[in-house]
């Protein structure tokens, strides 16, 4: 039985340029119409991340094979149904990548995508189908999790509030301001448990990014590194453009940074039969190409064909394994960071978004930064080398950088997804991307760790000063000190991004430094002044202190001297 074919049904919420209206759309009408819509607007930031980088595998997919005029390159032969039968032959490797390169420059030129991908879709349209017995999308057949194949008898089940990633809900926790019911009268079923075909479709693969460990199936008897889903673990991040045409056109890394990786035949999971995927993660496959790393899982789901949308949902899964995280530069949309120490010690790892950190904070990791100890996310090294492409005035073209990521329960045995982080920054991309000696990118940096040490040390101290004359114990002193660091910090997050936000490549980076040293300073010390202005008696009274009184005008004093003396004013 064949149900729901993603490739004709409408199942991913968008949002439409023009109105604003959000609709429903299939795969085909999305290709077709990406240039009149908006954005992507699904049920979480996290589950549209996730569908993104399938649209992104289709495109990987496609455009590795045909160029910009639907034509394949000269270097394959494919069958047909666009499979390739032979591979890119080592002495063309050079040809190749300047027609793949010309390829992303003459769509971009062009505004909206060819007519080959639909013809592709198409061609494949049986690997499409949701809910199918023999190449159910994203998922695996029946007899894929028999008795004989996995560790107990039958696999894990996964109800629809925990499938629904919106609720991140379990029996033993409780998802707020869920927008679902409860069941409440005698033969009500859980509005919690029920999924339509489109929210199955686009939380099916939600889960495979995101899924956590609670559940305890493995396939055969030998315990492995299970996945937590690959998304989980990276701190996500994408350029976002105009229309969903520009953002998935720019964030379409059709050459690869790594050149390893540029000649590899892409091949996305559902050009696999569901057998051959699980051989391949237990028998450790190496991920060689981005619509294969776009469309990875973290689980062996299986649901049943035979599903009735009016009943609560339910599926199996089984663990898969690990996909290795050190020096994984396939994935191009995550910020690094090098380990010194630990079981990734001398190696680059995907460092995950932390929470409540605003996304400036960790500049040097977005940006393209010349220290050896950091390495520039894919995406940012793309945007470099096209920029030109993207932008054809000396000016440069403002450009959104987004952070997308999920937030566990901290419990290393189930690692529950409990929320989502999303955050963003505008700049210049010629800015973004000024990586030499004295140029942009280093003396943005700088401006970012100083502004930090402003924060979090020199005005840190003062607050540790009015702790001290306020005789505050030291429990709640700690406290005390980094609410109102928090509190410092979300004063000057917005004027920091308009700052940044502003920035043009031609700016002096000297007095554009000055104005923003001037912004920090003034709303450090009004900060500071609030509590001056709130003083007690007492603390105006004070302590002695080696001989002198200490109270919070010395304090605040203090603070502006050492204030001044840090940003040169």
């Amino acid at each position: 039985m064949s149900k729901f074919n993603l490739v004709y049904e409408p199942w991913i919420r968008v949002m439409y340029s023009s109105t604003g209206e959000e609709k429903l759309v299939s795969l085909k009408t999305l290709f077709n119409e990406a240039e009149k819509i908006e954005s992507l607007a699904g049920d979480s930031r996290v589950q549209n991340f996730a569908v993104f980088r399938i649209l992104l595998a289709i495109l990987h997919t496609v455009y590795s094979r045909f160029n910009y005029k639907g034509e394949c390159y000269r270097y394959l032969e494919v069958d047909s149904n666009f499979i390739p039968i032979s591979l890119v032959d080592e002495d063309d490797y050079n040809e190749y990548k300047k027609e793949l390169s010309l390829t992303w420059d003459k769509l971009w030129d062009n505004g909206c995508f060819s007519e080959i991908v639909i013809k592709y879709l198409e061609k494949n349209y049986d690997k499409f189908y949701l809910f199918d017995d023999k190449y159910p999308f994203f998922q695996v057949v029946e007899d894929d999790i028999s008795e004989d194949k996995i560790s107990k008898k039958i696999a894990s089940e996964i109800k629809g509030k925990s499938f629904n990633r919106k609720l991140s809900e379990s029996n033993n926790k409780v998802s707020l301001f869920s927008p679902r019911y409860e069941g409440s009268l005698i033969g009500e079923i859980d509005n919690k448990e029920k999924l339509e075909e489109d929210e199955i479709a686009r939380w099916l693969i939600a889960y495979q990014g995101y899924t956590g460990l609670a559940d305890k199936v493995i396939f055969g008897k030998n315990k492995y590194k299970a996945s937590k889903g690959w998304l989980f673990d990276i701190g996500g991040i994408y350029v976002e453009g105009k229309n969903l045409f520009e953002t998935l056109i720019l964030n379409f890394v059709i050459v690869h940074p790594e050149n390893r990786y540029t000649y590899n035949i892409q091949k996305p999971c559902w050009e696999y039969s569901s057998d051959e995927l699980i051989n391949n993660y237990m028998n450790g496959f190496l991920c060689d190409n981005l619509a294969q790393l776009y469309t990875v899982w973290s689980r062996a789901i299986y649901i049943d064909p035979l599903i009735n949308t009016n009943e609560a949902f339910s599926c199996k899964i089984v663990k898969l394994t690990e996909l290795e995280h050190k020096d994984q530069f396939l994935e191009p949309m995550t910020v690094w960071q090098y380990n010194d120490q630990g079981e990734n010690k001398n190696t680059f790892t995907p460092r995950k978004h932390r929470y409540n950190q605003s996304m400036w904070k960790s500049f040097g990791l977005i940006s393209s930064s010349i220290n050896n100890s950091q390495r520039t996310p894919g995406i940012i090294s793309w945007i470099d080398e096209k920029k030109e492409c993207i932008d054809k005035t000396p000016k440069g073209k403002e450009i959104c950088i987004v952070a997308a990521g999920m937030i566990d329960d901290n419990n290393a045995t189930s690692w529950l997804p409990i929320d989502e982080i999303y955050d963003f920054l505008m700049i210049n991309d010629y800015v973004l991307t000024d990586v030499t000696e004295n140029k942009w990118i280093p003396r943005i940096e700088d401006v970012v760790e100083l502004t930090k040490v402003v924060v979090s040390k020199t005005f840190g101290k003062y607050l540790s000063d009015i702790a001290e004359v306020r005789n505050i114990k030291e429990g709640a002193k700690q406290g005390f000190i980094n609410s109102e660091i928090e509190a410092l910090y979300f004063l000057i997050d917005d004027p920091f991004r308009e700052w940044l936000r502003s920035i043009q490549v031609d700016d002096s980076k000297d007095e554009k430094i000055k104005e923003w040293n001037k912004k920090l300073c003034n709303v450090s010390i009004n900060k500071a002044k609030n509590i001056l202005y709130n003083a007690s008696t007492r603390d105006l009274l004070g302590i002695k202190k080696d001989d002198r009184t200490f109270n919070v005008v010395t304090a605040f004093n203090s603070f502006t001297y050492y204030l001044n003396q840090e940003l040169k004013i």
